[in-house]
């Protein structure tokens, strides 16, 4: 992915927005994982999103840095001004032409890290249990699945594969899940197949996951017609197929899934098995977003944000972007971040810029760890620190060698105690998915 910085006389960077054209591995879905589009706005370099194995409501895409990203903050030291230059809407609009097909197709960007394959139906969801009400709960659904009630013995499935109201036993929720799923209930059916995909309490069996995943997919289930798509579209457990890919995601987007209707978007944006219409999958990533899928709403906050597939519109981008990232994406913590510390499509705030970099930063987002270095570097939105700023610098170099100038410029400031003290603490950093 790249991004065309020019600093200025002041230390700021003006970051002109580019389009990634996706290398032939970037054809490639990593552990059939929904992709996200992969945009560039004003250098923000945005990743795919991993969509985690949960329910397409109940899920919290977290998003993963794809290793090198291009350092648009500027140098810490004189000026050590975060990027503040704004890109105008007609820059946005040349680059997006000169990107060819990727422009007239929104380009995909493939999955970054494994991650679960295929959603789940049911999820206990991230408000605190009650223990007591939870156990209660349980030994009631024990005893209506011992009577041979499929969807209790689905339930009951469920509550072992989260350890809600008993401890987590994965071996008798496939148990039970089979139980369920040899009486037809689909979403049984569909909840095996991940088991199987993910070998969790059973040994890993892709053909055993497209076995369950079509059983419930015959029957109308939206999530398992998205989760046999994806296995079509990766070639994993059967003869790789995007066509049929694309049949398996239009019925789930046509019944209304959201995860359907994203990865419905992501095959019409580049083509894959089906004719490239970037306006299609933009209208799909849109009824995707609006029933709160975080990956389609950073995608469709992106399209507006840079203006290549309709006029741009960057407070429509903030509001679908800020939606995202408050569902933990660290793409579009980043990039909204971006729009605060630039004053675009939103009233210019360092402070909420600031915070947005954090937050994507303690994920692991390369790139706004480099702005966020550079506003603790400049004083901008926080108070000037450059152990600070070196610390960030230090994690981002990790994954963005191309930060060694800034680091170098950064130590100069610093004693070698403060350097061997922050040293250490990046050596025992690690990324926090929220």
């Amino acid at each position: 992915m790249r991004a065309s910085n020019t600093e200025t006389s002041k230390g700021a960077i003006v970051a002109a927005p580019t389009f990634p054209i996706p290398p032939s591995a970037g054809r490639r879905w990593g552990q059939l994982c929904v992709l996200a589009v992969a945009l560039t706005l004003g250098g923000v370099v945005s990743v795919p999103a991993v969509a985690k194995g949960k329910t397409s409501t109940a899920a919290k895409p977290a998003s993963k840095p794809a290793g090198k990203s291009a350092a648009t903050a500027a140098k810490p030291g004189k000026g050590g001004k975060a990027a503040t230059g704004k890109a105008s809407g007609k820059a946005a609009g040349k680059k997006a032409a000169r990107g060819g097909h990727v422009a007239r197709g929104a380009a995909i960007g493939a999955a970054a890290a494994a991650a679960p394959m295929g959603l789940e139906h049911w999820s206990p969801g991230n408000a605190k249990s009650d223990h007591v009400e939870d156990a209660k709960e349980f030994e009631s659904i024990r005893a209506t699945a011992q009577t041979g009630d499929a969807k209790a013995q689905y339930l009951l499935g469920s509550r072992y594969r989260f350890g809600k109201g008993v401890k987590q036993d994965l071996a008798q929720a496939v148990q039970w899940y089979r139980k369920s799923a040899e009486q037809g209930y689909a979403p049984a059916q569909s909840d095996l197949g991940v088991m199987y995909a993910n070998g969790r309490g059973v040994s890993q069996d892709e053909q055993q996951a497209v076995r369950w995943y079509g059983k419930a997919a015959e029957q109308g289930d939206g999530i398992a017609q998205n989760n046999l798509g994806l296995m079509y579209a990766e070639g994993r457990g059967v003869a790789k197929d995007e066509a049929q890919a694309v049949q398996w995601f239009q019925r789930s987007a046509q019944s209304g899934e959201a995860a359907g209707q994203y990865s419905l978007g992501v095959m019409l944006s580049s083509g894959r098995g089906i004719k490239e219409d970037g306006r299609a999958s933009l209208q799909w990533f849109e009824k995707a977003a609006e029933q709160g899928h975080a990956d389609a709403q950073y995608n469709t906050g992106m399209i507006y944000a840079v203006g290549a597939l309709v006029p741009q519109d960057l407070p429509r981008a903030a509001k679908w972007l800020d939606k995202s990232a408050n569902q933990g994406n660290a793409a579009a913590q980043s990039s909204l971040g971006f729009l605060y510390a630039n004053g675009q499509g939103v009233s210019q705030d360092a402070k909420t810029a600031a915070r947005w970099f954090e937050r994507a930063s303690r994920q692991g987002y390369t790139l706004a760890q480099s702005n966020l270095a550079a506003m603790y570097a400049g004083g901008q939105g926080v108070e000037k620190d450059m152990a600070k700023a070196y610390y960030w610098l230090l994690i981002a170099r990790q994954q963005d060698p191309a930060l060694q100038s800034r680091v170098e410029t950064a130590e100069q400031e610093l004693s070698a105690a403060e350097r061997v003290r922050i040293q250490r603490l990046v050596s025992a950093w690690k990324p926090v998915r929220e």
